[in-house]
């Protein structure tokens, strides 16, 4: 039988393997530093996913199941009625003019990126300085820009955040409460939303794009309705 640490790394190196290139598996082991050799983060794939709206989590990521606990009731898969309120999650970094407290993940009346990223995925490195030009491309009022982590360590990700100089919100899903409701299991994954919460990328909410002219090619046609 093999050792606890020897069946750790050959589950670790199981699922490096089965990452492609579109992005980093959900499943990973991270250290405090983020460096890939401590503790294990597993994107959930119970309950209800939804990346078409606002719809629910079902089994959320601390066990609790029922209403998504935002106003939001579970088992919706298309954000119909059922919801009266939206997802708010704790701001990670704080410095300079970014914001203390809850950030509302998709606010009525912008159009909205959400970025779901880890501090040690390749590919979602490759793409901040990307995201930092879109964000500097339009007004705040009009397009809404933020980033997601199920990383729970803040000094690592102030430590991304002022390496990659990001000028735009970025929160923390330690319960993985937005994480499990738009499905969010590899990373990057970037979903797009109009100003009336309505799905907007090239597959539902979802889209492929990494570069600056990839993301504005889509943001731009929706922030011009305004």
């Amino acid at each position: 039988m093999p050792s606890t640490e020897r069946r750790r790394l050959l589950t670790a190196a199981a699922a490096a393997l089965s990452v492609g290139t579109a992005g980093c598996a959900g499943l990973v082991s991270q250290s405090s530093d983020g460096s890939g050799d401590g503790s294990t983060v597993t994107a959930p794939t119970t309950g209800t996913s939804d990346r078409s709206g606002d719809g629910a989590t079902g089994t959320a990521g601390d066990g609790t199941t029922g209403t998504a606990g935002d106003g939001a009731t579970s088992g919706s898969r298309t954000g119909t009625a059922t919801e009266t309120g939206a997802l708010a999650l704790p701001s990670a970094v704080t410095s300079g003019d970014l914001p203390d407290g809850k950030v509302t993940l998709r606010p009525d009346g912008r159009v909205t990126l959400l970025n779901f990223f880890t501090t040690w995925c390749g590919p979602c490195k490759e793409e901040m300085p990307a995201l930092r030009k879109l964000r500097a491309e339009y007004d705040e009022s009009a397009f809404h820009l933020v980033s997601i982590t199920p990383q729970v360590e803040q000094a690592v990700v102030e430590s991304f955040w002022e390496k990659y100089d990001a000028t735009w919100p970025v929160v923390t899903d330690s319960s993985l409460r937005a994480t499990q409701r738009w499905d969010a299991n590899s990373y990057p994954t970037n979903l797009l939303f109009d100003s009336d919460g309505e799905p907007a990328g090239e597959d539902g909410a979802q889209i492929r794009a990494r570069t600056f002219d990839g993301f504005d090619a889509l943001v731009s046609p929706l922030v011009s309705e305004e």
